[in-house]
């Protein structure tokens, strides 16, 4: 049996729509009263479209673009391509930044002493073992795990791109308002 939900959130207060696929069991009380027992099967958002991740701008494109196809597979709900496919996010940062180390894990730690926090090499770390787990041993992480990793990933990124390009363009502005300051007026 099929289903049409509309929910209400109660924080934003969207409305969004799911297919709800369930069997029905239906039983007789003692009093002849009739029970209906419903069992979900499934359940689709089906409005609005579940809209994979995106990295700001700032990003490298080739980390965005490997980002976006491991948010494809997180929005399919295949999480074992996600995991595997931010580890890829995570390789391309390192290598992107310069990151010196024979494999993953060194280039990882190098990030230290290239000016990144331990959080941002404790999270890569984190989005390696999840990406080994599911190509190495067919892993399969939660929904909501998958989609830590991923946030993790998002805030090393406004560290290392987007904060430093937003404080560049500040600096850039202040110079010209300086420079336009200084210029004789007419």
């Amino acid at each position: 049996m099929r289903f049409l939900l509309i929910l209400r959130c109660d924080w934003c207060k969207k409305d969004s729509a799911f297919l709800r696929w369930a069997t029905i069991t239906m039983q007789a009380t003692a009093s002849l009263k009739i029970t209906q027992h419903y069992e979900t099967k499934g359940l689709d958002q089906i409005w609005p479209h579940n809209r994979p991740r995106d990295l700001a701008p700032e990003a490298p494109e080739m980390v965005r673009e490997v980002f976006a196809e491991a948010a494809l597979a997180e929005a399919a709900g295949a999480f074992r391509l996600a995991g595997i496919g931010y580890r890829a996010t995570v390789e391309q940062i390192v290598k992107e930044r310069g990151a010196a180390g024979k494999n993953l894990y060194e280039r990882i730690t190098a990030l230290k002493d290239l000016g990144a926090s331990q959080e941002i090499v404790d999270a890569f770390h984190e989005a390696r073992f999840v990406g080994n787990d599911a190509a190495h041993d067919a892993l399969a992480y939660s929904a909501e795990e998958i989609a830590d990793i991923a946030e993790l990933i998002h805030e090393a990124v406004l560290v290392l791109y987007v904060q430093p390009a937003q404080r560049a363009k500040m600096a850039a502005q202040r110079a010209a308002r300086r420079s336009a300051a200084k210029q004789p007026t007419s």
